[in-house]
């Protein structure tokens, strides 16, 4: 928006000034408010040209995103699906070693919630298998939220340039832009 502007405004005003300079010397040979029409004129097409090579490499960006956040959104959900079936297998082992409180292990039990049950039964932490599973599923927990860190990155990129004073917003690919 703001290099249409200016290059704009510039361009507008070179048009004034070739205006005043045929005006004021239709039978003359003098030229001085030709010279500053072709100046402004020169730098409003520098700008123009400074502009639209500034929206093609934010266009780019932009398409990049949101492959990115495609990408990122699979991953994030591939992590989910990991992380609940190592949860159910915790709790199928849960319920195995503690049988009279399998229906309290089986209802509460969640990815995030799954060292509460290591401080809650402390003999599982000499199973090496369980402490193992747990790190797993700690492991995945923090992908899942290191993914969404990135993908809340992504949107607000791609919302600021959706909204950058810098771009011309009439060469901006129509995506879909989260939390627009």
């Amino acid at each position: 928006m703001f290099f249409s502007y200016l290059a704009l405004s510039l361009g507008t005003l070179a048009v004034v000034c070739f205006v005043v300079q045929w005006l004021l010397n239709r039978g003359t040979e003098k030229e001085g408010w030709l010279e500053l029409g072709a100046l402004l004129t020169f730098v409003a097409i520098l700008i123009f040209v400074a502009g639209f090579i500034t929206s093609l490499f934010v266009h780019s960006n932009q398409i990049w995103m949101n492959v990115e956040l495609t990408k990122i959104d699979s991953f994030e959900q591939t992590y989910q699906v990991r992380s609940d079936n190592l949860t159910k297998e915790f709790a199928h082992y849960l319920a195995q070693t503690y049988p009279d409180h399998e229906k309290d292990i089986f209802s509460k039990i969640e990815p995030g919630k799954v060292d509460v049950y290591l401080v809650k039964y402390p003999e599982l932490q000499a199973s090496k298998t369980i402490v193992e599973l747990v790190n797993q599923i700690r492991s995945l927990q923090d992908d899942i939220y290191k993914q969404r860190l990135d993908r809340a990155e992504k949107v607000r990129d791609m919302q600021y340039n959706v909204r950058s004073p810098w771009v011309f917003q009439w060469m901006m690919p129509d995506i879909p832009t989260p939390g627009k």
